[in-house]
């Protein structure tokens, strides 16, 4: 018996498997949602407001969350009701609202559990640094193809210089920071980014 006759594409088995494991999180995401008197779109949205607090605009928040601006507005005007954002005047465009965190808002977006984390801490900490090389890669190919909405990865930004001391334990240096960077200090989500492009 061969299996590699009888099996499917290891592209498929993997899909498959991302696939279960987004569920758990997402399962976790509501459980954690439903606790705090959110739903899992106005928990993703308030996070996103809260980390961002130069203010953030509708367009991007639905984008983060993957959901229509229709969506996303009914999701801030409930986060605006329990005081978790409120809306104020965008610094870089006068005629633009830029949606930022309350105090109460940072506070529950800081004190929200990770879905992912209890799918990631059976891993090592070595294999915890190799998938997030490949989620950051994951993420750079997406936003490429503008599947995903722009993210603010230490990949995407003008001050990353990308592998120049290869074969060295930290490859990558921080132009920002001034300082050389491992595969374990990639950042997915990070305040200081500026867009290379």
């Amino acid at each position: 018996m061969n299996f590699d006759q009888i099996t499917e594409p290891i592209d498929r088995r993997l899909a498959d498997g991302l696939t279960r494991l987004a569920a758990v999180a997402r399962q976790l995401d509501w459980q954690a949602a439903e606790s705090a008197g959110l739903s899992p779109t106005q928990a993703d949205i308030l996070r996103f407001v809260a980390n961002r607090p130069q203010g953030a605009r509708l367009t991007a928040a639905a984008a983060h969350a993957g959901v229509r601006k229709a969506t996303a507005s009914d999701a801030v005007a409930a986060l605006g009701r329990k005081a978790l954002v409120h809306k104020d005047a965008d610094a870089s465009d006068s005629r633009a609202v830029a949606l930022k965190a309350t105090a109460e808002g940072n506070r529950v977006a800081q004190a929200w559990p990770s879905s992912f984390a209890p799918i990631v801490a059976g891993l090592s900490e070595t294999e915890q640094e190799t998938l997030l090389g490949l989620v950051v890669k994951m993420i750079r190919q997406l936003q490429q193809r503008r599947l995903i909405a722009p993210q603010r990865t230490c990949v995407t930004c003008r001050h990353f210089r990308e592998n120049v001391a290869p074969g060295t334990s930290t490859p990558h240096y921080c132009a920002f920071v001034g300082a050389p960077m491992a595969e374990r200090h990639l950042r997915v989500d990070c305040a200081e980014h500026e867009s290379a492009a």
